[in-house]
């Protein structure tokens, strides 16, 4: 009968001591416990500071946090929407003019004067913008104003308290004005043509401007209100005149399939990370009991209990956590706080550069969660290796080979000797084992394999062949009068070295409605934003009272550029047709599938001279990227797309919209500054193509850096595992190759079938990489594509084709040496050795 001690500081002494004496086992530990930790912190912390910089950077360009305006509201229309408990915070803004400079005029640029109130500026404007210095101006000279606005006015270098002088046309009357500056902050318009000047609540009533008269109210509504809130606004609130509800949801605050395409791709990494961990932790632990399993036995003659034992495998699992888990911590903090703001950085250095911040969210939950993430594999990792240490009987573990052999009925065969089924039999007669083999090896591939095909998919060709066919853009967002004249367009005409200018104009006419052309566009729309029949009934009865509800964007398009659509596009329509003005195209986007079953007329008016034409109409799917987009209209309404002699006929006071410029590469960066510099002075948007290159190809290495990087790691861990585990293999079976060899197997013959053993491993992983390994490679080239429209999924063939000669090389030569190195000494000592 045993009875159990209870020396527990001579348990602490045995692990301690136990720990000194296996240093090498003690690298591979740690190095298995930081790269598991290190993997999950940084992977989270990039991932969380991703997510939140995103959604502030959404939020800037959006400008505001309120999802609802009303402008000119009443008293009695406040006070019924604070009653209807909608909103979490109610603003207003109201209008107190604008500069009047020529300066501002000859730029196309505009500086706005403004008040808001304090729940506005605080709760939803604060939120959106920043570099706040300074304070909001509470006296009737006191003024804050946008770094834009300052640079406007030539005052880029302005300080808090310095003077500003300027004319300022306040409520229809040019008057020079003089304030002081009180504060100073940044905006984010995706346009950069205007600047803002917020101004006292003493300046507006000293100046006779209300809200009622001269604002807007602004509602941020709750979450919960978001889907019922235009239904009941408009149902409660009675409107007066051309009052209407606008309504700007915030577009990170709902799911989209982005999101949930990018929440599923991060998920499968960090599955894939805590899995390899696990299986390296693991395996380490359980090559180290099994070497380590005769000294365990010797324990138990002189009285050391299982429960002891498994303390003692425990107890060093966990010291060798306490080393990994802080080092995996810092290395993850490193990366997050030193790689993640140059990733953005990079990431985001083209329009959206300044709206996209780049901080960390630093959280200690994040690095909390990652510690005892870590702790946790460590924990379940070695139950496995304590339980086999605590429960071997003293006579076991002198003999324990590591194989947990079931006895068979005998067999009687000419083949067993063969030594290809000898190499299948020993890999499989542990099948645990050789399950974790192949877990390891597949998971670090087919994770490096999945970011390859991200990659792939995204390349940059990609994106540049869908959305940047041209060599430059230039558009005039708002469409604003005059801000591209003719002269603008025969100033880009006379640069050496550009080629085309190919045109578009716009002009908001009334369209006619019709069951034929506009009814199947509603139906749809309405259809995929889950709105009702009755809502769109109830939409199309108003359109009847307001015939300005079914005004639309109509572009025009030059001879150039629709020649070009034509040749390009992969649907024909009748070009000559349309360019004399007898066939209008629109685009199949807001029909849906069944777009080739429209048919029909469509009329358009000016309401303005009454002039009114009717078109036959093409619904037409265009695959160019070349049909521009159209400006906002009602719910619905689709932008019709007609050429330019056309439009001017219905409307002479027509806008230029965007224009696409091709030029000789060998002129490109000369054309590309002339054009920047020209764009800039009029606050219009510009794009460059080699500038838009440069840009993606820059994400892309840092892409390939931090995706490859943990990819990288992930095979290393793969390799790392098979290797561990061949060492445990030849190592609890050095007594039983010995005994083979002593009854006449050759050490060429036990090498040759250690070597198809290690083909098999080689074998077997192959094919679970071209089966299950290309279902999971069509499944992220698949959320790819939800990710990034451009995308084009694309299978990663020489990366597949590398991996597999170098899993062939590693796993067919591993074996041998192992066995090599472990039989430097003859049989004879061997077997006694062993004994």
């Amino acid at each position: 009968m045993k009875f159990e001690n209870n020396n527990k500081e001579v348990i602490k002494r045995i692990t301690n001591r136990s720990l000194k004496t296996n240093k090498i086992r003690n690298i591979f530990a740690i190095l298995a416990i930081i790269l598991t930790t290190f993997m999950i912190s940084s992977v989270f912390s990039i991932g969380i500071s991703f997510i939140k910089n995103y959604k502030t950077m959404n939020l800037r360009i959006q400008g505001t946090t309120a999802s609802v305006a009303l402008g000119k509201p009443t008293e009695t229309q406040i006070n019924k929407i604070k009653d209807l408990n909608l909103a979490t915070d109610i603003g207003y803004e109201i209008s107190a003019g604008r500069v009047d400079l020529d300066s501002l005029t000859k730029n196309r640029t505009k500086i706005i004067i403004k008040n808001s109130s304090l729940d506005n500026f605080e709760k939803q404007s604060k939120p959106a913008i920043s570099n706040i210095k300074g304070k909001y101006p509470t006296e009737e000279s006191e003024v804050m104003a946008s770094r834009r606005a300052l640079e406007f006015l030539g005052k880029s270098d302005a300080k808090i308290g310095d003077k500003i002088e300027f004319p300022a046309r306040i409520d229809g009357k040019v008057v020079n004005k003089a304030f002081i500056l009180s504060g100073i902050y940044t905006t984010y318009d995706i346009v950069q043509d205007t600047g803002y000047l917020l101004v006292s609540e003493k300046f507006i009533k000293e100046n006779g401007l209300s809200l009622e008269k001269d604002g807007n109210l602004l509602i941020t509504l709750k979450e919960s209100s978001k889907d019922a809130a235009p239904k009941i606004l408009k149902k409660e609130v009675k409107l007066i005149g051309q009052q209407e509800f606008s309504f700007n949801y915030d577009i990170t605050d709902s799911l989209s399939d982005t999101a949930i395409a990018t929440a599923g791709v991060a998920i499968m990494i960090v599955l894939f990370i805590v899995l390899s961990g696990y299986l390296l932790i693991y395996n380490v632990l359980y090559i180290a009991v099994n070497k380590d399993i005769n000294f365990y036995g010797l324990l138990k003659t002189i009285g050391t209990s299982p429960k002891q034992i498994k303390k003692i495998v425990k107890g060093q699992a966990l010291r060798l956590s306490l080393m990994g888990i802080p080092i995996g911590l810092i290395l993850g903090a490193i990366v997050s706080f030193g790689i993640v703001p140059m990733a953005m950085r990079i990431l985001f250095s083209g329009a959206e550069a300044g709206a996209m911040p780049t901080d960390v969210s630093f959280s200690p939950f994040i690095f909390l969660a990652a510690a005892l993430f870590s702790l946790l594999t460590v924990i379940l990792s070695c139950r496995k290796p304590a339980k086999i240490a605590g429960n071997i009987s003293e006579a076991e573990a002198l003999r324990y080979t590591g194989a947990n052999i079931k006895k068979k009925k005998e067999r009687k065969t000419t083949n067993g000797g063969k030594l290809y089924k000898m190499a299948w039999y020993n890999i499989f007669r542990e099948k645990k084992r050789a399950i974790i083999v192949f877990l390891s090896l597949f998971m670090g591939i087919i994770t490096f394999l999945s970011v390859s095909t991200f990659l792939g998919s995204v390349k940059v060709e990609n994106y540049i062949n869908k959305y940047v066919k041209q060599d430059f853009t230039i558009q005039n967002i708002k469409a604003e009068k005059g801000k591209i004249d003719d002269i603008f367009i025969e100033k880009i005409k006379s640069i050496k070295g550009v080629n085309t200018v190919y045109g578009t104009k716009t002009s908001f006419l009334q369209l006619e409605m019709n069951d034929d052309v506009l009814l199947p566009a509603f139906n749809e729309m309405y259809k995929r934003l889950g709105q009702s029949q009755a809502q769109l009934k109830e939409f199309l009865e108003s359109a009847k009272k307001n015939k300005s509800l079914f005004s639309s964007s109509i572009i025009g398009i030059d001879d150039n550029l629709i020649e070009r659509i034509h040749k390009e596009a992969k649907e024909k329509f009748d070009i000559e047709a349309f360019k004399k003005g007898e066939l209008i195209l629109i685009e199949s986007w807001s029909y849906g599938d069944n777009y080739k079953n429209i048919k029909g007329d469509l009329t358009i008016k000016n309401t303005k001279t009454g002039k009114e034409e009717t078109y036959p109409v093409q619904i037409f799917k265009d695959n160019t990227e070349f049909l521009p987009p159209g400006l906002p209209a009602s719910l619905g309404l689709p932008t019709i797309y007609m050429s330019t002699s056309a439009l001017e006929k219905l409307d002479e006071a027509t806008n230029n919209y965007i224009l696409y410029i091709d030029g000789e590469e060998k002129y490109e960066p000369k054309i590309n500054m002339e054009l920047k510099r020209m764009s800039s002075e009029r606050g219009l948007w510009f794009e460059s193509k080699s500038e838009k290159t440069e840009e993606f190809n820059k994400s892309q290495i840092v892409m390939s850096v931090l995706g490859g990087g943990i990819s990288i790691i992930l095979i290393l861990i793969g390799i790392l595992n098979f290797i561990n585990i061949m060492i445990t293999g030849v190592n609890v079976r050095l007594k039983e190759l010995a005994i083979m060899e002593s009854i006449g197997m050759t050490k060429k013959q036990i090498k040759k079938m250690l070597t198809f053993e290690g083909l098999y491993y080689a074998g077997i992983t192959t094919i679970l990489i071209l089966t299950v390994g290309m279902a999971v490679i069509y499944g992220v080239g698949t959320l790819t594509i939800k990710i990034a429209d451009y995308a084009v999924f694309t299978v990663p063939a020489i990366e597949i084709i590398s991996v597999i000669i170098v899993i062939f090389i590693v796993c067919l030569i591993t074996p041998a040496i192992l066995f090599t190195n472990s039989t430097k000494k003859s049989v004879t000592e061997r077997i006694r050795g062993i004994e």
